[in-house]
This record gives structure tokens, sequence and C-alpha cells, in this order.
């Protein structure tokens, strides 16, 4: 089970905690408002506690691609994620899942009331409304559209939440629109220190809290290569995604470091939660079924247009939680490591090694989960058997010893795929 941390008691500090933080927590205030998070809670009970079995059955056998499953369910619980279509002509004749379950709740006798009440429409707008409260009350850019809307619900629980992860959505904004009764929120992340935004400040954090000292050719890479394109070595390209390390660790460095506090509240239908685009959150743990509404706000055109241009495509697929960053990170250095400091003393190339693999070893300790197997391709076997053999022995400081030497001895491993194929081919030329 995945640790505690500790926790705000007064729903007061915590919201005052997250305004800090500049995440912002609305509630239904006018009676338009009042009037659609009532159809809202309506339509969570009915798909969650009037009909689940057909409302899940509606689920699992869509064909149309639009229904998911995300990270944090267990195999009595699954954790849905239901796209809704940017543009929906006619709601009554449209085959998506999110809107089959609309229309089976306007069909019942408790749902005709809402008919008119509760629509896709309707949803988008008062996201966007919350979002416009938001602009007005903090003095920031202003959202015109949303993005990647959806429906995620649970049927039951009790589960254990999902891992920390950053989701990729700056410049836009994310939108919780929570749908259930005492829906438990996103669970946000209160990081110890100052950010860490690039290499020299993953450097210095990791100079002041690491027990072993950060080796020399860790210390060069992180120094100098912090804004290097990797897309222009065949040893980096992979991870041309990435832009350069500095860039990731941009979106993604508050990942390493430690969690000072978690905050949740206990919401109501109509309830909205908006957070910028690199906050260290998650799914949380439940006991129960859960409903809600997520969507990312993008910006009004001119608002930073080359900002928003460069960010595009920013609409929070790509994430990261610590194991599953430090792991690419891994793959991207022993690459650097052996294509570029291989003319030096092998101990070196070996020791930078080392000191990574343990630095993915405490990450695990913190958070022993085997979901994480689950979120690595099927092509990495050789990882994926790795990985389950470290978990399975963390208490056993011997046998992970082991574990880590191997890694640092396998050309394998610790390697982007099309790396482990190249080195494959030059093997077999041999």
């Amino acid at each position: 089970m995945k640790r505690q941390y500790p926790k705000l008691e007064s729903e007061n500090d915590i919201k005052q905690v997250l305004y800090e933080m500049e995440i912002d927590i609305y509630e239904p205030e006018t009676k338009k408002e009042e009037s659609l998070a009532e159809a809202m809670g309506a339509f969570s009970s009915f798909v969650l506690h009037e009909e689940p079995s057909k409302c899940q059955t509606i689920l699992d056998n869509d064909t149309g691609g639009t229904v998911g499953e995300l990270q944090g369910g267990n195999v009595h619980y699954r954790i849905y994620r239901v796209s809704i279509p940017e543009d929906v002509v006619d709601e009554t004749v449209c085959s998506d899942a999110a809107l089959v379950l609309l229309r089976e709740f306007h069909s019942s006798r408790q749902g005709k009331r809402y008919d008119n009440v509760l629509t896709i429409e309707k949803l988008k707008q008062y996201m966007l409304g919350m979002c416009a409260r938001r602009a007005n009350e903090r003095g920031y850019r202003t959202y015109e559209s949303l993005g990647n809307l959806m429906f995620i619900l649970q049927f039951g629980g009790p589960t254990h939440g999902q891992v920390r992860h950053i989701d990729n959505m700056v410049p836009n904004v994310q939108i919780c629109l929570y749908m259930s009764c005492d829906c438990p929120s996103t669970v946000v992340y209160e990081m110890e220190g100052d950010p860490i935004t690039n290499g020299k400040l993953l450097l210095e954090h990791w100079i002041n809290h690491e027990d072993r000292v950060v080796p020399i050719l860790i210390r060069r890479i992180l120094k100098e290569r912090g804004d290097v394109n990797l897309k222009g070595k065949w040893y980096t390209k992979f991870f041309a995604f990435w832009g350069t390390i500095n860039s990731q660790l941009n979106c993604f460095g508050k990942l390493y470091q430690p969690v000072a506090f978690q905050h949740s509240l206990q919401t109501d239908p109509g309830t909205t939660l908006l957070a910028g685009g690199n906050e260290v959150h998650a799914g949380p743990p439940t006991v129960g079924p859960r409903m809600f509404a997520f969507a990312i706000g993008i910006p009004k055109e001119g608002d930073d247009d080359d900002d928003r241009e460069e960010h595009d495509d920013n609409d929070g697929e790509v994430q990261y939680s610590p194991v599953l960053l430090h792991i690419d990170f891994c793959a991207l250095l022993f690459s650097i490591l052996d294509n570029e400091y291989s003319k030096g003393p092998e101990e070196m190339v070996r020791e930078a090694k080392c000191f990574l693999l343990n630095i993915l070893i405490a990450l695990l300790k913190d958070y022993p989960m085997r979901e994480y197997l689950l979120q690595i391709s099927e092509d990495r076997s050789d990882l994926l058997k790795w990985l389950d053999n470290v978990l399975t022995s963390l208490d056993h400081d011997g046998i992970v010893c082991k574990l880590v030497n191997q890694a640092a001895d396998s050309k394998e491993l610790f390697y982007s795929p099309d790396v482990v194929k190249r080195l494959s081919k030059r093997k077999k030329k041999r």
C-alpha cells in the first residue's frame, strides 16, 4: 500500500494552503449554478447507485473507443474514463458511451425533470464559468475552450488511489468538476523546498539530500547538458519529446522533491477544483462510488500566443510519476554515459549508474506499488521482471544490492527500446 503523508485537519486551512499554491476550489453560487449542480448529483446517483449494473454494462460494451481505464483502481473496482465528444450536434442520437449514459438518465423517471438542465453544452459552460471566476479573482488569462473532456467514475471501493504524478498541460489549466455526493477531491501534494526546474537545481537537491556523494559524471551531465536538444543524437532521440533535460525538469522536476503535506477535501456536486498544469496530484483513495467530470481549460487566442502554440498538444495525456520519470531518466543518462564518457575510467561510469539506480530504489521504497508494472510497455519485459523482483525484495538489502549490480552491468535493462534494438543488431553483426 502506498505511503500516507501528513494532512491538515481543518477544511479552511486546506483551502487556504491550496489558494496559496494557486489552486482554487469553487462551489456553485448562482441559482443557475445550483440548479445544474443538483442535476449533476441526480445524474451521478442514477449511474452509481440506482442503475449501476446497466451503466457499467454500457461502459464495458463500448465499441467506439471512448471508454478507457485509469491507473488507481483494482480488479474489483475499475476507474473508468469516458471521453465526451467535442462537437455534439444531437445528443439524442450520438452513440458515444457518455451520451448514452446521459440519455438513459434523461429517460428515467427522476431524470426527466433534468432533460433541459443537464446537457454537455451546459456542463462545458459551467466549467468555463469557473475558469472565468478564477481569471477575474486572480487577474489571470482567460480560457475560451475546453479539451480532453471526460467523465471519470468508479462503481465502488475501496481503492488505494493513484500514484502521485504530474500531467503535462502548461499553459492549460486542469478542471475537476465533482458530481457525486461526499466525493473525495483530487489529492494535491505540497512539496518540500523550492521547485526543481532544471538540471543544476536537481544536482543541488541531490547534493543536499542524498547520503551518497553525487558522482563526477552525473554532476557534469546535469551542469553541461541541460539545454542540449535530445533529438540530435541517435542514443538520445527516443526522448526528443522531452525537448531537453531542463525543459523536462521544468515540468516534472517537482516529483524529485519530498512531500510535505497531502491535501484533499470531501466535496458536493458542483464543486470545482482548478489547478495549474504542473502540480503534483493524484486520484484519491476511496471507500465507495465516485464520479466527476474532467477537462483542461485552453487559453484564449491572443493570450501569449507564442506560449500557447509551443504547448498546443499539452492535454495532460503525457504524465509521469516519480518512479516512471526516474526510469526514463536512467535510460537517457545510461546512454549518455556509455556514448560520451566511455573513454574515461570504466569505474566512473559504473559509479554514476549505481548512484542513479539507488535513487530509483529509494523512490520504490517510498511508493512500493505494483501499478508501475502496468504502465511500462510489454516490449520491455526484462525491465518489468527486474522491477517485480525489486518490489518483492525491498526488505532484503542483500538481494536489492545484487539487483542494482545486475542493472548497472546490463546493456538492455535501462535503455530505451531503440537503443536496445540498435545494440542487438551490432552484436549480431559481430
